[in-house]
C-alpha cells in the first residue's frame, strides 16, 4: 500500500499536538500492520471444516467446501456460476428455511471484463434463469 494514498489532510495535522501525531502515526503503522499480516488468509482446509461442524453440530453437506455448479445459456451467450449460500429461516415463519445462491454472470460475446453478482433464492434462480440447481 501507498502511504501517499491516504494522506491526512495538511490543515488537520497541522492543529494536532506532538503527542496526537505520534499517537496517530503508531496507529496508522498497526492497522497497516494488521492488514497486510500474510497470516490473514489461510487455506480452508479439512481441520477447518471439521472444527466448524463439531462447533455448530453440523454434517459434511452443512459445512464444508463450496460446491458449485456453471451453466450456459442456449439462446444467448452468457454464463453463470451458481454458488449454494446457505438456508435462512423466513423472518415471518422460522419454520421454514430458504435455501440462498450466489449468482455471477458473464456475458461471453462482451470480450472484456464484465459480470453481475446476485444473492438469491432458489424460487428467484429457478423463476429468474429456468435452473433448478438441486435436481
Amino acid at each position: 500500500m501507498n502511504k501517499d494514498e491516504n494522506q491526512i489532510p495538511e490543515d488537520y495535522w497541522n492543529q494536532l499536538s506532538d503527542t496526537d501525531k505520534e499517537l496517530m502515526a503508531k496507529a496508522m503503522d498497526e492497522a497497516e500492520d494488521y492488514l497486510m499480516d500474510e497470516q490473514e488468509w489461510v487455506e480452508m482446509d479439512e481441520g477447518y471444516y471439521s472444527h466448524l461442524r463439531e462447533r455448530f453440530g453440523k454434517g459434511a453437506d452443512e459445512i464444508g467446501p463450496r460446491n458449485f455448479k456453471t451453466y450456459l445459456s442456449k439462446g444467448i451467450p452468457f454464463w453463470m456460476m451458481v454458488i449454494p449460500a446457505g438456508k435462512q429461516a423466513l423472518s415471518d415463519n422460522p419454520d421454514v428455511n430458504v435455501q440462498h445462491f450466489h449468482t455471477i454472470c458473464e456475458d461471453m460475446e462482451l470480450g472484456e471484463c464484465n459480470g453481475a453478482y446476485e444473492l438469491i433464492t432458489e424460487q428467484q434462480l429457478e423463476s429468474k434463469f429456468n435452473i433448478k440447481y438441486n435436481n
